[in-house]
């Protein structure tokens, strides 16, 4: 459903203030990162801000990754060790992602492949167990965005869509999105116009739906952010200063209720 309520509440912040915002966190666990291949990379901390990047490196099979244990641990996660779909929660982001090559990828997933193991490469599908996530990728030279989900079988993804005003595959641009898992099996994804500074409002109506994810209990506990490239062929260009599939996020917020 739309994040429309009348006067203030969490959801207008989040619509309002992500896109502006240059410092913040969430709860979790603990955290931790995978990268194979050459140039991959990962970057978490937060100080003096906070930051997390993910490139992917200039090899075939290359990717990076940075992960948390159980997000919000006490209001999505049941002893510690699952992600409760049932709940309706919202994750909000702030940041850049650059991709140069047409067969790499960048996405975010609620129930991804923990801290032993790689993530799925980008012609592979982005879940492998009960899950939700937004995957970002080059269509007609604009990164654009599509739905993924895992309900006991990889789902057919939504469409791609571009951005708002579209992010060229090789610009630095600033976005803002949030992903709703509503609690229904039903997961939205919100996105405003990019811009080349940090100054973004995002409207209250989804650009993309996605239906039966799942919505009980059946989640892993790793909510990850994973940069990747093809398994077999090498990236089609790896950009300047080995950019190749790279997300850089400065905020973000992850809600519940």
């Amino acid at each position: 459903m739309p994040l429309t309520k009348t006067g203030f509440n969490f959801d207008a912040y989040l619509l309002n203030t992500i896109g502006k915002t240059r410092s913040s966190n969430f709860g979790y666990g603990g955290v931790y990162s995978r990268t194979s291949g050459t140039n991959s990379f990962v970057t978490q901390t937060n100080s003096p801000r906070f930051v997390i990047a993910a490139e992917s490196g200039t090899t075939a099979n290359g990717h990076g990754k940075v992960g948390y244990f159980d997000p919000i641990v006490a209001d999505i996660s049941v002893g510690a060790s699952s992600i409760d779909f049932s709940k309706r929660f919202r994750l909000a982001c702030l940041g850049q992602i650059v991709i140069n090559s047409t067969n790499s990828a960048c996405r975010i997933v609620f129930s991804g492949t923990g801290n032993t193991t790689d993530a799925p490469t980008a012609n592979a599908n982005g879940l492998t167990a009960n899950g939700i996530g937004v995957e970002f990728a080059v269509q007609s030279s604009k990164v654009q965005a599509r739905l993924i989900g895992f309900n006991s079988s990889f789902l057919t993804p939504t469409s791609y869509t571009t951005l708002a005003n579209g992010i060229s595959d090789s610009t630095t641009k600033f976005t803002a999105f949030i992903l709703e898992n509503v609690g229904d099996g039903n997961v939205n994804f919100y996105a405003p116009n990019c811009s080349t500074v940090a100054d973004l409002i995002i409207p209250p109506t989804p650009i993309l739906t996605l239906s039966g994810c799942p919505n009980t209990n059946t989640g892993n506990r790793f909510f990850e952010f994973q940069s990747v490239n093809d398994s077999v062929t090498a990236p089609t260009s790896t950009g300047t200063n080995n950019t190749v599939a790279r997300m850089q996020l400065h905020s973000v917020m992850l809600s519940v209720g």
